[in-house]
């Protein structure tokens, strides 16, 4: 097995894992932020789960990140001019978002480090973050099927 399987093997499954986070976070557990659930209870909750996002998010994050950073060099010539292709654009595209939805993670881990997290911004970081994984994971079925 080539280094390029194994990291994307491990690219696919820390992505599953990543994405299906912000899907529950977001799409599910929003309830918790309804007038159905006591403000003690939600406080809780919020507790249980940043406490654990912190303990397994930053390890899913980075193995997406290594592991993709190892993929890309197979696609260094590509990268080098990203708009020669529908490929490449796609490609590029995808790799943009993917450095977004960094950027947003490293901005919602300093604010929950520094207690400085609210309600308001969580709610936009898990949107924005949910609204760039779908679009990358369209992108990354697309740059093999959509030419133009």
């Amino acid at each position: 097995m080539s280094v390029y399987s194994v990291a994307h093997i491990i690219h696919l499954f820390c992505a599953i894992a990543f994405v299906g986070g912000v899907f529950f976070e977001t799409l599910v557990l929003s309830v918790v932020h309804s007038k159905q659930v006591s403000r003690e209870a939600r406080r809780e909750v919020e507790k249980a789960i940043a406490r654990r996002a912190v303990r397994v998010m930053p390890w899913i994050v980075g193995g997406v990140f290594l592991s993709g950073l190892t993929m890309a060099h197979r696609y260094a010539a590509i990268l080098a001019d990203p708009f020669a292709s529908s490929f490449n654009t796609q490609l590029f595209l995808k790799i943009l978002l993917a450095f977004s939805v960094l950027v947003h993670f490293l901005i919602a881990v300093t604010k929950m480090r520094r207690d400085t997290l609210t309600v308001a911004w969580s709610k936009y970081i898990h949107r924005a973050v949910l609204v760039h994984m779908i679009l990358i994971v369209l992108l990354a079925k697309t740059m093999f099927y959509v030419t133009w």
